[in-house]
Formats: C-alpha cells, structure tokens, sequence
C-alpha cells in the first residue's frame, strides 16, 4: 500500500525558533553546548527485520550526533516495541511515558527533547484512537515543562507481510487520522516516504535521509 506523505517540518523551525528566543537560548547568548534528548522506538534503535541491526555508524541518531560535535550532545533513547502511552500491562517495559520520567531523571537540564513515537500504538492489537495517541503524545510536553519538543511523526510503513501482521490497512488508515491531528502537537517533522529495510523499519538510505530533514530542521535552534 502506498504513502502519500510528502514531508512537512515548516511548522517546527518557526515555532521551535520562536521558543528558543523566549527561553534566551539562542546562539549569540551562550556558547554552551545543547542538549538534546532523542526518545523513541526501534527507529532510533536502530531495528533491522531483514537483517542484523543497522551498523551504528549509519544510524541517523548517530550521524547527527556526529555532525553536531562541538554544538550539541546528543543523548539516545530508543527501544524496540515502545508505545507512547503507558497501555501495555503485558510489558510494561515497552511503556513511553514512564521511561521517560526515568530519562529526565537521569540526565536534567535537557535544551530541547525530539520525540519519535507512536507507530507502535497503530498495530491493530492495541484498538487504539487518533485522540488516544495524541492524547499520549501531548503527555510529553508536559512531562518536559519548558524543554521544547520536536515530534517526529509515524513515518510510512508497508502493510504487507513484510511489517508484521499487526501493521494493516487499517493501522495505516490510523496513521493518517492521526496525521490529521498533527498541528494539535505544536513542533513536529512529517517525513517523506522512506526507503525501508523491510517493511518498517528505515534502511541506511533512510536513516541518511531522516538525519539530513532533522539536521536541517535544527538550524534554526542551534
């Protein structure tokens, strides 16, 4: 089944660039390296269906961390299977929100936190809504208080076999209710169909291309 995601971060750089004046975070006021938190699921890990996990050096977290050096530090968390809600009572471990907590915890003082989360919540065993997952989303802007958050947006994903049983046409119909809703999230990144590796998760050419849209949308922050 195909995606008809164009791509879309306008909205982030002029918002996010409009809370980083307010918190007096702008460049010419601190030569302090940024810290960003990056939180989210086997995209950020780095998950490979068809093969052995994607090689670290091209992991799009990782490219950006090496290509912000000496501006920012980039902190990691991902996970495969993670939900941004806390609805899994089976493995509560797979549970967003409460890890978060934990993340914030562990490394404070965070200068700006990009969430990317969500896809796991379309698979049809979970029944949930487009409200319930922004409900859980939103969750996270106010676990980080004044922190600005990026959303990046559940990318395309086949339905085919090649995902899993649990990612249907119906989980994509889903997707794009939620789509609907996106501006309801504030900043966020809707990226273009990506190359894959199976049928869910970025190949090296799409980690490559989801690290240049998130290094170009973070030009105007750090």
């Amino acid at each position: 089944k195909k995606c008809a995601n164009r791509g879309d971060s306008r909205p982030s750089s002029k918002r996010l660039f409009q809370k980083r004046k307010d918190a007096n975070l702008s460049k010419k006021q601190t030569t302090t390296a940024k810290r960003i938190l990056i939180y989210g699921d086997s995209n950020v890990w780095g998950a490979n269906f068809a093969s052995k996990r994607i090689r670290y050096s091209d992991r799009w977290v990782n490219r950006l961390s090496q290509a912000l050096r000496g501006k920012a530090h980039v902190y990691i968390d991902g996970v495969r299977g993670r939900v941004a809600g806390d609805f899994r009572t089976d493995k509560p471990d797979k549970n967003g929100l409460p890890a978060f907590t934990a993340a914030l915890q562990k490394a404070d003082n965070f200068d700006l936190i990009i969430i990317t989360l969500g896809t796991n919540d379309l698979q049809q065993r979970f029944a949930r809504t487009p409200e319930e997952i922004v409900r859980d989303l939103l969750e996270y802007r106010n676990l980080a208080g004044e922190t600005p958050i990026i959303y990046i947006l559940p990318p395309c994903f086949d339905t085919s076999d090649n995902s899993g049983y649990e990612f249907t046409d119906a989980s994509e119909q889903l997707r794009q209710k939620l789509l609907q809703r996106k501006k309801e999230l504030g900043n966020y990144i809707e990226l273009p169909k990506l190359p894959l590796s199976d049928g869910l998760h970025f190949s090296p050419l799409g980690h490559y291309q989801v690290f240049k849209i998130v290094r170009e949308v973070l030009k105007s922050y750090i």
